[in-house]
């Protein structure tokens, strides 16, 4: 089966947006486009939006070369994000109830209302607390997307960008690692590779280098892959991170720095959409 719609990853950083736009063929994942849409400085501050028009201007040109057929996913910062697991609903309820009694549970721990929280559940590795709840304020998601749609873009999903990176662990042929970290100028994003992934972010603040990463993580360097969005060389006991090997066909010119796409990598080729 040929799957014609374009996978689209958009990853949005501070300094610029990194997309990438795959399809699904026969004989694995093919490259059909990626950009690199700058952005003024101060669009963004922390995560949050603060110029809305800076960034509907860095896309609206963009957004012409879309197909009609297309699905995106946006990363969103692992900084605005919080997770928490929350006991397991009692499973006479029907799935609006216990859904109601997750984002209750949620909001309590959190100290706010469900109203102002965007959230999802995922499977988690504990066994007394079995769901993992991924929360964001209800603004912050908003005020994104409120900037997309004055554009026509509509996103399938808005999802952390570390909760993406286990995408790789396949077609990059990473199983033999226990963790997969992009850095950033200003932060880490990792995921384990475990069947039920652990992920999350941390600052480089907190945590300067690889090696004060696997300390926090538990883990040896030799069972880490790295990719580092300011070209700085991966060390020599640290296995590279390609994620343009996830590709069977690539569409050449390539960026001059592919680290800098491996979130958006990841976001594109995250789900298969038919």
């Amino acid at each position: 089966m040929v799957f014609t719609t374009w996978q689209i990853g958009m990853d949005i950083q501070h300094e610029n947006i990194r997309v990438v736009a795959v399809q699904r063929q026969r004989q694995g994942w093919q490259l059909r486009h990626w950009w690199q849409l700058p952005l003024p400085e101060g669009t963004f501050s922390e995560g949050l939006i603060m110029n809305t028009e800076a960034l509907t201007k860095a896309l609206v040109e963009w957004r012409k070369e879309l197909p009609l057929r297309h699905q995106i996913r946006i990363s969103f910062p692992g900084s605005r994000t919080l997770q928490r697991p929350v006991p397991a609903p009692d499973k006479r309820l029907s799935e609006p109830a216990r859904e109601a009694y997750i984002a209750s549970a949620t909001a309590r721990q959190l100290q706010m209302t469900s109203a102002q929280l965007c959230w999802d559940y995922l499977p988690s590795q504990d066994v007394a607390d079995p769901h993992l709840i991924v929360a964001a304020r209800q603004t912050d998601v908003a005020a994104l997307l409120k900037s997309l749609a004055a554009i026509r873009l509509f996103p399938t999903t808005v999802t952390p960008g570390a909760s993406a990176l286990p995408a790789l662990i396949s077609p990059c042929r990473l199983d033999k690692c226990q963790y997969l970290v992009h850095r950033e100028q200003s932060h880490w994003l990792w995921a384990s590779t475990e069947p039920v992934p652990r992920w999350g972010w941390s600052d480089t603040n907190a945590v300067p280098t690889i090696f004060d990463l696997c300390q926090q993580l538990k883990t040896d360097p030799e069972l880490v892959a790295l990719s580092h969005a300011q070209s700085s060389p991966v060390p020599a006991n640290i296995l590279s991170l390609d994620a343009w090997r996830a590709f069977s066909r690539l569409q050449p010119p390539l960026p001059r720095n592919g680290a800098e796409f491996t979130v958006a990598i990841a976001l594109a080729i995250g789900r298969v959409f038919s």
